[in-house]
């Protein structure tokens, strides 16, 4: 974690740890608002295409929620969303509160029934997906399945990135939080 720029203290805050059997595996715990653990998912750290089968893989029979949950704040004013665990780590290192990530990636939406009454409290939500091929991951299912005021990190505000986690070990935590704050309300379809 510490060369995606994920300090000490944020791996503590989000309770994350290796497999007790494997130390090349980090532990992704997922505790829902009441912080209680729902979901787990794992994350090879050596991942190499050529041997290993998975790169990421889930505990199997678990409850998919939202990771960072149970790290936000119960103001319900604004939540960031990240396709990626790591995404939402290096929102949160750079100082902004109420980052998530879901759990199974951009086209696994199994987590909506489970937080659809937690999600919908917040007031407005910025999606900060990964930027693939000119469009931004997450984006448009959210804005189809949620009445929130959605906001979109700009284009321009990627810096040529693909996600939150290579703006902050490329520019650092100063253009995170500047792609939030500059993040934009998209027309209503």
């Amino acid at each position: 974690l510490k060369s995606r720029g994920i300090s000490e203290e944020t791996a503590k805050k989000y309770q994350i740890t290796t497999h007790n059997k494997y130390d090349n595996v980090l532990v992704f715990p997922f505790f829902d608002e009441e912080g209680k653990m729902q979901f787990v998912k794992y994350r090879k750290t050596d991942f190499d295409p050529e041997k290993d089968k998975n790169k990421e893989w889930c505990e199997p029979n678990c409850k998919p929620i939202l990771f960072g949950m149970n790290q936000c704040n119960d103001k319900f004013d604004r939540l960031i969303c990240a396709e990626g665990q790591v995404d939402s780590l290096s929102i949160s290192e750079a100082g902004i509160e109420n980052a998530v990530s879901v759990p199974t990636g951009k086209n696994g939406f199994t987590w909506v029934p489970y937080c659809w009454d937690w999600f919908s409290k917040f007031q407005e939500l910025i999606v900060f997906g990964d930027y693939e091929r000119g469009e931004i991951t997450l984006l448009e299912e959210l804005q189809k399945r949620f009445p929130n005021t959605i906001k979109q990190v700009r284009e321009e505000d990627y810096k040529g990135c693909t996600d939150a986690k290579e703006i902050l070990t490329t520019y650092g935590p100063e253009a995170v939080r500047n792609a939030v704050e500059n993040a934009i309300p998209i027309p209503v379809k």
